[in-house]
């Protein structure tokens, strides 16, 4: 899978009534990291237990499967998890932690390719932002909805006013993965290589092996994009090391990638070949923009970029689900 920035801050939440919850919250947290479909698979099997009790990890639970439904594009699980997280019986548990459920939403917004609903909320989650990691956290946010939206250099701008120090490694990885997408854009393809290595380093300090494994597929992307095939056939092998932490949407873009390469010392693509690489309708829209970049090579990046903008005036989440937190919209 593509990495991209998990943008998530870690929660520390009030404990409320000692009410014993069936619902695995473990688990579910590994889940979600790791194997979001399994993830959503628990919740599902607890959904009703949930729902009947107020658990003091009920709204953590809920932060973990809105996690998981947005890695898998479950559009109708986002709404159904963000509309329950506005209950008045959770707003005890998630007094303070406003900012992050907004900013988990605007994520969800960002992946479903309607970015100024992203914008809108992460401009709100600005406002709930008191410290340099929370500001630090949103800003990248936005710089990658900038990159989305065909403005990779006011995103890099963004990202280059963030100040590192003192920032921990979850912020800094996707910090660099953020760097990293948007110098590829600009096809500053040294700094894309050496922003992903980094990213890459932070996950495994952190022992983060899903996206330490899925920052390689952007590695891959800068290999092809500069015909290094000896680079790329080093690293493919990590790309798929634990076939458990790939979704299935980074492994059809891993293929597509392999597809790629099988072509890419051509200087002329047969009619089949061409029709193989514009083939993209299972790629989700995280990876298009990569998809047209290389597809542009062989001049067939035509369809992409105009499946990129269908995408863009496709919604298939509702608008304002942050509205309970964000009066202004």
């Amino acid at each position: 899978m593509m990495a991209f920035p998990t943008m998530l801050l870690t929660w520390a939440l009030a404990v409320s009534a000692p009410t014993t919850c069936t619902l695995p919250i473990g688990l579910l947290k590994s889940q979600a990291t790791n194997q979001p479909k399994r993830a959503i698979q628990t919740y599902l099997k607890h959904k009703h237990s949930l729902q009947q009790q107020t658990c003091t990890d009920t709204a953590l639970a809920y932060r973990y499967i809105l996690m998981a439904a947005t890695r898998e594009q479950d559009w109708p699980l986002v709404e159904e998890v963000a509309i329950a997280l506005q209950s008045v019986h959770l707003a005890s548990e998630l007094e303070g932690k406003e900012l992050n459920i907004i900013n988990n939403i605007g994520v969800a917004y960002r992946k479903a390719g309607q970015t100024d609903d992203a914008l809108a909320h992460y401009r709100c989650a600005l406002t709930y932002a008191r410290t340099h990691d929370a500001r630090a956290l949103i800003k990248i946010n936005i710089a990658i909805v900038h990159r989305n939206a065909g403005q990779p250099a006011i995103g890099f701008r963004l990202l280059e006013g963030i100040e590192e120090g003192y920032l921990p490694s979850v912020i800094l990885a996707g910090l660099h993965v953020a760097k990293g997408n948007t110098a590829l854009q600009l096809k500053h393809y040294d700094e894309a290589q050496q922003a992903y290595q980094q990213a890459r380093d932070h996950y495994l300090k952190m022992q983060d092996r899903r996206n330490a494994q899925a920052v390689v597929a952007n590695m891959l992307v800068v290999a092809l994009a500069t015909n290094n095939l000896a680079a790329y056939d080093q690293l493919r092998p990590e790309s798929t090391s634990d076939p458990l932490l790939l979704t299935d949407h980074g492994l059809r873009f891993i293929q597509w990638l392999d597809t790629f390469r099988s072509y890419s010392s051509a200087n002329n693509l047969s009619r089949a070949q061409q029709l193989a690489l514009q083939d993209t309708q299972d790629i989700a829209a995280d990876y298009l923009e990569f998809v047209a970049l290389l597809s542009a090579r062989f001049g067939l990046n035509q369809d992409v970029t105009q499946r990129i903008l269908n995408k863009s005036h496709q919604l298939p989440l509702s608008g304002a689900l942050a509205k309970h937190w964000c009066t202004s919209m």
